[in-house]
């Protein structure tokens, strides 16, 4: 259409297609009447040139069911400036180069098909005040860091190796060993931040744009071979992760290596706006060639995808020396999510028990780690009331202190004082609203003690921030239970499976609870629809 002829506005709608939606392509290739259709390398573009005859927008609309194949519908409305003139021979611009091979939109998608893989394969870690904990620091890290508006989903794998890693679409995830073995906060923050610089200059995508593989498949090959390096070693992961490159291995290598210095800069300037100290991510380097150095050819496994040299710790000491002195902070928070974490993979609890009894008996101070992984370790082996007395000395220390007051709460659940628990938890929640891990104990004695709808109140308002956390669905399902409701329980079953990688499970449920909401128009409109996205997704990484 010539510049000058060009309307004051008009409606562009791209589609951009997968191999499962090739038929409706086809279909849309004759459109509405009104329609001009595009067609180019990512997809379908339909323009209508008059935007105040919608009608035919509205119809195209309608078909919803058939654009169940679609990894994505951008519309954009042009106005009548020399710049949306100028667009209307061309297809829209979408940002940076590495969206022409993958948009953010599809790393998304992608990306969260992927975590569902992962839960349905690797052990998860489930403890709420892990994840508080982890969830304020990842946050204060991603406000700190490039990531425009940071939409994060949290995984903690329950494997004793030191690894860390980031996936297109917001995902980082998180090994327990990492933890374990950081000396301080600061450097579970480095590796974080470090990880966060990945998603923040999208190196999958940018990948692909040097090679030139312009294909998402590929994108969903390169993640298969990063879940097998998390679930089953990751040798066998790095073996995966070659057979999908295209280009030579010396190039891969090369951007390789010039993503992970990209990734330390942009990180140490995460660290430093932080408040965290930026010489952190030097020591825990220098850390792991250490540790890399006793363990002769099996490295830690955050080497094998992070390759440590020599220049790279000098660079990031050099680096650190440049920015704002910031000192090491001796979180305690973070070694008390350590002595959790301790027990979690205490092989024997009770010879664990044993040790730290030593040791407090060796020392005339208050050691309080020392108090706090003891009554962690008593709850882990029942012995309840020991439990109650460790946690009751260090609340005479610290008394508002959430995660004790948290861990008391859990304690007294377990032995069956709802009442008391519920009394103790309200009290924390007065100090700290909506604190995750706090809520999630609340809502388990809630349930526990009979009070559901209190209990389902409580996991809705938490679902509505963090939703891709699997652990309140289960919750929820099993509250509904308790309250005698059938269709709430399909629908939260339904969720739960969903997030953990199980489809199938999840449209069962879904297909069950139908004729329970045949009363209710909007729900039963509500449930099919999400029978159709389940549907969609499982298109995900089969691409």
């Amino acid at each position: 259409m010539p510049t000058s002829a060009a309307p004051k506005q008009m409606i562009i709608l791209t589609l951009f297609v997968t191999p499962a939606s090739a038929r409706l392509t086809r279909e849309l290739r004759t459109p509405l009447p009104g329609w001009q259709t595009f067609t180019g390398s990512e997809g379908l573009t339909l323009r209508y040139p008059n935007h105040t005859h919608t009608r035919n927008l509205m119809k195209l609309l309608q078909y919803r069911h058939r654009l169940a194949g679609l990894a994505l519908i951008l519309l954009t409305w042009l106005g009548d400036s020399p710049t949306a003139q100028a667009q209307t021979n061309s297809l829209p611009d979408l940002g940076d180069a590495s969206s022409a091979i993958v948009s953010p939109e599809q790393e998304r998608r992608l990306g969260r098909a992927w975590l569902r893989q992962l839960r349905s394969q690797a052990p998860i870690i489930h403890d709420p005040l892990l994840y508080d904990y982890l969830f304020n620091l990842v946050y204060r890290l991603a406000a700190a860091s490039d990531i425009a508006e940071p939409d994060l989903a949290l995984v903690l794998i329950k494997s004793p190796a030191i690894n860390a890693f980031a996936v297109p679409g917001g995902v980082l995830g998180l090994n327990g060993g990492l933890l374990l073995n950081a000396r301080t906060e600061d450097e579970v923050a480095s590796v974080i931040a470090h990880e966060l610089a990945h998603l923040s200059q999208r190196h999958f995508a940018r990948g692909l744009e040097r090679s030139q593989q312009n294909s998402w498949a590929n994108l969903a090959a390169m993640l298969a071979s990063v879940l097998v390096a998390a679930t089953a070693g990751g040798d066998a992961g790095m073996a995966a992760l070659a057979t999908t490159q295209a280009a030579s291995i010396d190039a891969q290598l090369r951007f390789s290596r010039a993503n992970e210095r990209e990734a330390d800069r942009i990180g140490m300037q995460t660290l430093t706006r932080a408040g965290l100290n930026p010489m952190a991510m030097a020591d825990f380097f220098e850390a792991l060639q250490r540790s890399m150095r006793y363990q002769g050819e099996r490295p830690p496994e955050f080497l094998l995808t992070h390759p440590v040299t020599e220049s790279r710790i000098t660079e990031a000491r050099a680096r650190a020396a440049q920015a704002p002195a910031q000192s090491s902070s001796d979180s305690l928070e973070f070694q008390l999510m350590k002595a959790r974490l301790a027990v979690e993979f205490a092989r024997d609890p009770s010879a664990r028990i044993q040790e730290l009894e030593q040791e407090k008996a060796d020392s005339d101070a208050f050691l309080e780690v020392t108090e706090y992984t003891l009554a962690c370790a008593y709850l882990e082996t029942n012995q309840l009331d020991k439990a109650l007395a460790s946690i009751d000395r260090l609340l005479d220390y610290r008394a508002h202190r959430i995660t004790y007051l948290a861990t008391k709460a859990e304690i007294l659940t377990k032995a069956g004082h709802y009442q008391k628990a519920i009394q103790i938890l309200e009290q924390g929640l007065d100090y700290s609203p909506g604190n995750y891990g706090l809520s999630v104990f609340y809502a388990d004695a809630l349930t526990l003690a009979g009070n559901t709808s209190a209990a389902i109140k409580v996991l809705r308002e938490q679902i509505t921030q963090w939703q891709s956390q699997p652990l309140l669905w289960f919750m929820l399902a099993e509250a509904y239970g308790k309250a005698g409701d059938r269709l709430g329980v399909y629908q939260a079953k339904a969720e739960y499976y969903y997030l953990y990688g199980r489809p199938q499970q999840a449209i069962e449920q879904l297909k069950y609870a139908l004729p329970l909401a045949q009363e209710d128009f909007n729900r039963t409109a509500r449930i099919s629809d999400r029978i159709q996205e389940i549907k969609l997704s499982m298109e995900d990484m089969r691409l």
